[in-house]
């Protein structure tokens, strides 16, 4: 039999275990946030949105629909976002007011989505929305909700206003066989928005023709 001075010490290795595990499960979450997280805005970066939205897009491929808290969701659409002139505000105001600028608009783009939509900062003054169970015509008129937001936001010692041009597709379970993967619908709505904003000098709302 144990004594109870064996008993004791094993008790405190158990709980000096126990508490070592809770400080390594903290690392890993911290770890995540920096691996999974853009450092400026708080927004997944890359590698977190294609996580994340790889996760619906695979449901409509594979046909299976997820039932969640907010229901069953039949279709997905991406949105592609450039800001407009922010290396005008660099060059002329300086990357401290660049930033600010990507900030704001960041809020004003997580203000506008719901708790199930995904976004995240593609890099430098992009970024992507993946909007669960919205069409085409849903799409259209977030992208002109956000446009409208950004128009009213002031910065504080500079003339540039914030505006951006948006790249839409959207793509349905019923069509499952014609969805692309992730990175090509992406590629798709970045086209679209590429292409309006040559043509009709930035400031646009476009969605890419199949």
């Amino acid at each position: 039999m144990k004594s109870q001075s064996e008993s004791h010490n094993l008790k405190m290795e158990i709980i000096r275990l126990r508490k070592l595990l809770s400080e390594q499960e903290k690392e890993i979450v911290a770890l995540r946030l920096i691996a999974d997280y853009d450092f400026l805005t708080g927004l997944y970066n890359r590698q977190g949105f294609v996580r994340e939205a790889e996760k619906f897009l695979n449901s409509l491929k594979t046909a299976h629909r997820i039932r969640r808290k907010h229901g069953v969701f039949n279709n997905i659409s991406f949105i592609f976002i450039d800001l407009d002139d922010l290396k005008t505000v660099n060059d002329l105001y300086g990357h401290k007011y660049g930033d600010q600028m990507i900030k704001m608009s960041a809020e004003v783009f997580k203000s506008n989505l719901r708790d199930l939509d995904v976004i995240g900062r593609w890099g430098g003054d992009e970024f992507i929305i993946a909007l669960i169970d919205a069409e085409e015509e849903d799409a259209v008129k977030i992208a002109r909700k956000i446009q409208s937001k950004l128009s009213e936001i002031r910065i504080k010692s500079i003339k540039q206003k914030i505006t951006a041009s948006f790249g839409i597709i959207s793509v349905k379970s019923k069509y499952r066989k014609d969805i692309y993967n992730l990175y090509e619908l992406i590629e798709k709505a970045d086209m679209a928005m590429y292409v309006a904003k040559k043509e009709n000098k930035k400031n646009c709302v476009t969605s890419f023709n199949q």
